[in-house]
């Protein structure tokens, strides 16, 4: 690999050409119809169970050029303490053999990710320590502290390790994950609590600040209505929802029916 360094004009640099980009929020809210909008050309990596959206009538009379995406799924999440490993060699395999095949690499979705790295974790901290402690075959095992410690630091690791690799050889990401929300303490006993603020899904105090960190844009996705439902991601935020976009003046705050194809066509137009 070259050591040269390369000066590119800002010009020369056309908007668009990676693009970077998490997704979150409630069950049902459409996250997973969103990233089938991805197209053919992609790596969906399926650490849930998310596919099965893409399967449904309702998505593939719509988006049938779908059905031509490169599928792979992580399995045994709850268990697996190999899994986080896997997700990094499925991605190396993929470059080495589909490299031309995919623009695009969706990651569905975090929950199961951080469950994945927590397994890991608990299973580092346990041959570290040399305890009593049980090992993660075990039916049930306690994680501690420090195991979430790990956890949090894997995340991250993975984050800022391939997100660099993605930029440079121009491909995609799409990451999808759970909403978490925060309550206060209701003004007095018996009443609701208030919704504080909502925030992707992951774990500690501070790291669902600092995940964003590693994105272009950082969309809430929701739904309203009940018979006649509306889909639609919400690319700002605001004193209760994390937000974030580096591409102001594209997107509408509140987008509805969203097409990731559609929409990183509008970026990779704008000037």
């Amino acid at each position: 690999m070259s050591n040269e360094i390369v000066f590119r004009s800002l010009s020369d640099r056309k908007p668009g050409e990676s693009w970077i980009l998490l997704v979150y929020g409630a069950t049902g809210s459409g996250k997973t119809y969103f990233a089938g909008t991805c197209g053919p050309r992609t790596l969906y990596i399926n650490v849930g169970d998310g596919l099965e959206t893409l399967k449904s009538p309702a998505f593939t009379k719509r988006y049938p050029d779908a059905a031509a995406m490169i599928t792979v799924d992580i399995d045994n999440v709850q268990s697996s303490t190999a899994g986080f490993d896997q997700i990094t060699k499925i991605i190396d395999q993929a470059y080495h053999q589909y490299g031309d095949k995919f623009d695009t690499i969706v990651l569905d979705e975090s929950t199961a990710f951080r469950r994945l790295a927590l397994n890991k974790a608990m299973d580092l901290n346990s041959a570290q320590r040399q305890t009593q402690r049980k090992s993660r075959e075990d039916d049930y095992v306690k994680a501690e502290i420090g195991d979430y410690g790990i956890e949090m630091d894997m995340i991250q690791w993975f984050l800022g390790t391939h997100i660099p690799i993605f930029k440079n050889t121009g491909k995609n990401f799409l990451m999808l994950a759970h909403e978490r929300q925060i309550y206060g303490k209701p003004a007095k006993q018996g009443d609701e609590p208030p919704l504080k603020r909502i925030l992707p899904g992951f774990t500690g105090q501070k790291f669902p600040d600092q995940v964003p960190a590693y994105f272009d844009d950082v969309w809430r996705s929701e739904v309203v209505g009940k018979i006649n439902k509306v889909y639609r991601v919400i690319t700002e935020g605001d004193e209760m929802t994390v937000g974030k976009s580096r591409h102001g003046g594209i997107f509408s705050r509140v987008e509805n029916d969203p097409n990731f194809l559609q929409m990183l066509n509008r970026i990779k137009q704008s000037k």
